[in-house]
């Protein structure tokens, strides 16, 4: 085989491969690679296309029998070249990552900690800097196999914290917060009657803090520059009537006048009230523009109607009550049903409770009762007819003894109770159309009016396209604009007219995948679920469950 070897030019690093003669066997472009891989310049990086070069010089066949020719001067080819690592350092835009960037050296000289260190002062980098990521990174570049790139974190900044929002403290138990606990006598026995006092405030009370947003924690870039956290806007007071913020302190609400305290999303109001011990054929009907309470009984037959809360501290006995906000009860209420041909509406029963917002009370038997939101009963619901537009939650969460047993109920989302129905098996009905339908008709009318604004716009464009054909005149001209100016008119109130569509159709769909009975006790058979076409009848008796439904079906979890 020809005689090889190999060696350095001064020129660009370059490897040569020099030919000395031609001796037999031919040298093949294996026996170049290997050759190479065998020599002290293995690690350069080797250019496999010039070994066509090398192998171009070689004669097609050798004659064994003569002498194998020497060259006075070796024929030289390029056949690798000697590369030192490159190292490459840069830092984000916004100052707050350094990234370091090697390819490792082939043949030539490695990167050392003081190429990183310098490199790293060069970009300005003085904080953040990740000494262990730096002695990582130097190693690997030590072991990796010649030519392969990599890239690592060096250096980070920290950024600004999140900082805190701003958030709310109640000084006094809103009315809606109050627990209905029974009290203990003397002799230490429980009244069940006797749930607890309801707070009132006076004038100059404080109500509600508002703990202030605080910055969250500084930062700074890897230049070292300091980065300040700013705190979150701090959340405004609801200052609802009879509140103000206090003159020294403005994250302080006090009351400026007598009342109860009613809670708010961010604040509180105080709610001015009348007071009574009963009510009855000693007081005549009651209305108020404001809130009442009632220290005793709403006697049979006898109205109360408040604009804002209405307050039973007894009971409600075959009476009628009404309010603009809510209607609380802490003992019970009591009817009865009369009338058998007025059918099962509000006219049906004697007591009649009908509120804007919530309506809560101990027990309720034989009653009608219309919420704009819930309808919540501590132990028992005993055939009333009840609508609320939310929910009807019967016990607290998880009480298994909590009854709710016959006549109508109808939830807008949610009905909740320990047991539902009776071991009798006797008939009674939930139903979740109400709000579905009221929802479904008021898409329908905005579906309408999108078709109309459409048919709108059409003819207003072949008006126009029908009055461009005619001879322009100034009175023409004005037409044509303002009719141009109407079609510009319809089609924003019909991108108005699809955003409600849209959020119409999400809204829907939101209430009815909500929709859920929870039973924390039993499910009785009798028990009838109604969801606007779609009826639902329970055949067998189940414990603990939730009870969903999905399309046509009825799915309990």
């Amino acid at each position: 085989m020809a005689e090889v070897t190999f060696r350095l030019s001064e020129e660009q690093g370059n490897v040569e491969i020099c030919i000395h003669d031609f001796a037999p066997p031919l040298l093949k472009e294996p026996d170049v690679i290997r050759l190479f891989g065998i020599s002290a310049f293995r690690e350069c990086h080797f250019y496999p296309d010039n070994v066509t070069d090398v192998l171009a010089v070689m004669p097609e066949k050798l004659d064994l029998e003569s002498a194998p020719e020497t060259f006075e001067e070796p024929m030289c080819f390029v056949i690798a070249q000697m590369r030192n690592a490159v190292l490459e350092i840069e830092m984000d835009d916004a100052g707050m990552e350094v990234s370091a960037h090697c390819t490792v050296q082939e043949g030539g000289e490695g990167i050392s900690l003081e190429n990183i260190v310098k490199k790293l002062k060069e970009i300005g980098a003085v904080k953040g800097i990740d000494k262990d990521a730096i002695r990582a990174f130097h190693d690997r570049a030590q072991k990796e196999r010649p030519g392969i790139s990599f890239s690592e974190i060096l250096a980070k900044g920290k950024s600004t914290g999140a900082g805190t929002k701003s958030s709310f403290e109640y000084l006094v138990t809103p009315l809606q917060d109050r627990v209905l606990t029974p009290q203990k006598r003397d002799d230490g026995t429980i009244d069940m009657h006797e749930l607890g006092d309801i707070d009132s405030v006076e004038k100059g009370d404080l109500l509600m803090r508002r703990i202030p947003a605080l910055a969250g924690e500084n930062g700074y870039t890897i230049r070292g520059e300091a980065l300040v956290s700013i705190a979150p806007d701090n959340v405004p007071f609801d200052v609802g009537d009879g509140t103000s913020t206090s003159p020294d302190d403005a994250n302080l609400l006090i009351a400026t006048r007598k009342g109860i305290p009613l809670k708010s999303k961010n604040g509180i109001s105080v709610s001015e009230m009348l007071v009574l011990k009963n009510v009855d054929l000693t007081t005549g009907n009651v209305e108020y523009d404001g809130s009442i309470l009632v220290s005793g009984n709403v006697k049979g037959g006898m109205l109360v109607k408040a604009t804002n809360d209405v307050i039973i501290n007894g009971f409600v006995e075959s009476g009628m009550v009404e309010a603009g906000g809510n209607i609380v009860v802490q003992q019970g209420v009591i009817g009865r049903e009369i009338d058998e041909d007025s059918g099962l509406d509000k006219d049906h029963y004697t007591s009649q409770l009908i509120a804007k917002n919530d309506i809560s009370a101990r027990y309720a038997q034989s009653a009608y009762m219309e919420a704009g939101r819930d309808i919540a009963v501590v132990s028992q619901l005993l055939h009333c007819h009840v609508i609320a537009d939310h929910g009807v939650y019967v016990g607290d969460k998880g009480q298994k003894k909590s009854k709710l047993v016959g006549g109508i109920i109808k939830a807008g989302k949610e009905v909740s109770a320990g047991e539902i129905g009776s071991p009798s098996n006797a008939p009674m009905a939930l139903d979740f159309s109400h709000r579905l339908l009221a929802m479904t008709e008021e898409l329908r009318i905005v579906r309408k009016d999108n078709v109309v604004k459409k048919e709108l716009i059409q003819g207003l464009r072949e008006a126009l396209e029908e009055l461009k054909v005619q001879k322009p005149t100034p009175e023409l001209i004005r037409h044509c604009k303002k009719i141009v100016n109407t079609i510009s008119i319809v089609k924003e109130e019909l991108v108005s007219i699809n955003l409600n569509e849209q959020s119409l159709n999400m809204k829907l769909n939101k209430l009815r995948e909500g929709i859920r009975v929870t039973v924390h006790g039993r499910l009785y058979p009798g028990v009838e679920f109604t969801v606007c076409e779609q009826s639902h009848n329970v055949i067998e008796e189940r414990g603990n469950s939730v009870v969903r439904f999905n399309e046509a079906n009825m799915v309990f979890e």
